[in-house]
């Protein structure tokens, strides 16, 4: 256990304590050493939330505090990067994680994860240039996409009824099943969405159902790779 003493050393610059086993939650007492830049309490078993005061310390340079049982940290400042680059400000707000939820660290340089892998937190493409998540972008995709069919199938009903205005000997039987050819033929005789081109109620539950579940396995496979 790090003892509440730690105060008392307002003098002390570096301060390297990892990988000691050291348990327990970190002192308070720590965030009176104004003088710190160099702070690593990684690879122990440190508990509960970190003490506010590392939010006070002006002159911190490194903070490293993965591979812990941290469950909540303050308010901290970005630190400059020009030192230690990526591995400035260390935590275990990675995924997977081995808490309940994600350890949050919104200024965290880089995120360890319950397998002891770390990677720097970096906004994607798609973050950095539409300012979106990966998530958000989906929705937007998968609505234009929505948008887009709706526009092609009004589209294809008002050149039908045209044709059919155009050419009135043609009976609403054969059109019905020139229709349906056509559609075959480009959505695939063996696609399980050729179901829709059909009047059987199943058919349709089975195409709705499985475009549901492709849907559910996209979200699931963006959630995780955000």
């Amino acid at each position: 256990r790090l003892s509440e003493s730690i105060g008392n050393f307002t003098s002390i610059e570096v301060l390297d304590l990892s990988d000691n086993d050291i348990k327990g939650s970190i002192p308070t007492e720590i965030g009176l050493l104004s003088k710190l830049r160099y702070l690593r309490l990684s690879y122990n078993a440190f508990t509960g939330a970190a003490p506010v005061g590392l939010g006070k310390l002006k002159q911190l340079q490194l903070l490293q505090l993965q591979t812990n049982r941290i469950t909540k940290m303050p308010n901290i400042p970005q630190l400059d990067e020009n030192n230690y680059y990526k591995s400035t400000f260390v935590t275990d707000c990675g995924v997977p994680t081995a808490f309940d939820e994600a350890l949050l660290c919104d200024n965290c340089t880089m995120c360890c994860n319950a397998n002891e892998d770390c990677y720097p937190q970096e906004e994607t493409r798609i973050a950095e240039h539409l300012g979106l998540s990966y998530v958000t972008f989906a929705v937007v995709l998968f609505a234009c996409f929505v948008v887009f069919c709706c526009m092609v199938a009004l589209s294809l009903y008002l050149f039908s009824n045209r044709k059919n205005s155009e050419n009135a000997v043609t009976t609403s039987t054969e059109r019905s099943e020139e229709d349906d050819k056509y559609a075959l033929s480009r959505i695939g005789n063996e696609s399980v969405y050729s179901y829709f081109v059909t009047d059987k109620v199943l058919g349709w539950l089975v195409a709705f159902v499985t475009l549901g579940i492709q849907i559910g396995l996209l979200v699931f496979f963006i959630i995780a790779s955000e």
